[in-house]
């Protein structure tokens, strides 16, 4: 009987031990408090990430979330502690809240862990409150200042062991505007999701050449077959960069949607490929750990990029990427680049798209690019890049077009050629991707209404 005791006792130990907790964070709240039920919610963020385990869940009600509740010098929010497989940490707002996060330092939301949700969560940055002249006016300073170069929602994973880069991360359902530095950015990871954001005005002031949604590097976790890399159904509008970037004193980058760098060479990279970066490795340099060979794929889905200072949609040194019934309108409109541009890449489909230039811009270009099939797509000014079937030149007639897709309309009108003219024949990767694009058999090119 003792030892029957003592084996219930350590049962419920254990589940104990294993139980999923349900953390609160409000505007109302107190760092003092526990936590554990919405009467007794911690005041700040980085309160209740300091205490989650795998499977716990972090409910952030409405409330200012900015330097005065930060307890670190980075972000308002960092997240070091990773989940399991089975077992993500959470943190969402709470139904119907809309909790903000305003960061005037490196990042509002730094995520350094894995198997990590981020839901419903809004980041504002200080971009109303710099101007252009300081900005340009810090990057003759060698330490750079963080308020213009606060990035909104980073995977950070450059400073992580190489078998501990961050991997797993579903971003959904964010909003990131008027961050100095990226919107949301992928450094060094893997297996991410991205979807259903609004990502705005962000990469104004900063000097690293930054763009609204971005991966740079991707590390791979390992070879399985499949989409490592979802961005589908985001809204990106009016990511631009006003300062030179550091390394080449020109402006760059300011994409809608950009994927950058999945070669192994080492060295800067230079999306515009119009200025020579040094790549030469100083001998009193250590050479940083090779970055294993990336042979996951992307799929850039059902996203809306209009209005950027770069690309709408920009692959550079990537390979293994599906960009599929998009639509990009009028980018290009600080460096002039290209609407939908893959640069030195490999195995890019790009099929189904909607691509409107700005007056004088141009559909696409074709830079020492392989294996790029490009099908189904509709502008409507001719490219003579790539060759295809049915693509059609014409307007594709959107409704009401304008620089902020949540006032203005980009459904398209019933005359449109786009309606009912792509096609389906394109398989996705897997059934996940298939889920996360919530229908099948779109007729419709273009992104998902």
């Amino acid at each position: 009987m003792k030892k029957l005791f003592l084996s219930l006792s350590m049962l419920f130990l254990t589940y104990l031990a294993s139980a999923q907790q349900t953390w609160f964070v409000s505007g109302k709240g107190n760092d003092q408090n526990s936590g554990k039920t919405e009467s007794t919610a911690f005041r700040s963020l980085q309160s209740a990430a300091d205490l989650t385990k795998p499977g716990d869940t972090v409910i952030v009600a409405d409330g200012i979330y900015d330097s005065s509740t930060a307890n670190n010098g980075h972000s308002i929010l960092t997240l070091r502690t990773s989940g399991t497989v089975d077992k993500y940490i959470t943190f969402k707002a709470k139904l119907g809240a809309t909790p903000e996060i305003r960061p005037f330092s490196w990042g509002g939301i730094t995520i350094l862990g894995s198997y990590i949700n981020i839901e419903g969560l809004k980041v504002i940055g200080n971009n109303d409150s710099i101007t252009l002249i300081d900005a340009i006016s810090d990057t003759k300073n060698k330490t750079p200042n963080a308020k213009y170069n606060t990035n909104g929602i980073i995977v950070e994973g450059r400073e992580n062991a190489p078998d501990k880069k961050p991997h797993h991360i579903r971003i959904s359902n964010c909003e990131v505007g008027k961050c100095p530095g990226g919107g949301i950015t992928v450094l060094e990871g893997d297996y991410v999701t991205i979807e259903d954001c609004k990502v705005y005005e962000n990469a104004w002031y900063m000097r690293y050449a930054g763009s609204g949604i971005t991966t740079l590097n991707n590390w791979a976790f390992d070879d399985k077959p499949g989409y490592h890399i979802i961005i589908v159904r985001n809204k990106v509008w009016n990511n631009k960069t006003l300062v030179p970037w550091e390394k080449t004193g020109k402006l760059s980058d300011g994409n809608g949607i950009l994927l950058d760098v999945t070669d192994q060479k080492q060295g800067a990279t230079n999306p515009n490929a119009d200025a020579a970066v040094d790549t030469v490795v100083k001998k009193t340099q250590p050479l940083k750990p090779r970055r294993p060979e990336w042979k996951g794929r992307a799929l850039i889905a059902y996203n809306l990029s209009v209005y950027n200072g770069g690309s709408g949609i920009h692959t550079f040194r990537t390979a293994h990427v599906d960009i599929i019934n998009n639509t990009t309108y009028w980018n290009g409109q600080v460096v002039g680049y290209q609407e939908l541009f893959p640069n030195r890449c490999d195995d890019v489909v790009i099929m189904n798209n909607i691509i409107v230039p700005k007056p004088g811009g141009a559909v696409t270009s074709d830079n020492k690019n392989t294996r790029i099939r490009w099908e189904y797509n509709i502008y409507p000014k001719n490219q003579d890049f790539f060759d295809g079937t049915n693509n059609i030149l014409a307007d594709p007639l959107f409704i009401n077009p304008g620089i902020d897709p949540t006032r203005h309309d980009f459904k398209l009108s019933p005359k449109s050629l786009a309606m009912g003219s792509g096609s389906v024949e394109f398989k996705f990767e897997n059934d996940t991707a298939l889920k996360l694009l919530r229908h099948k058999g779109n007729l419709n090119r273009g992104y998902y209404r």
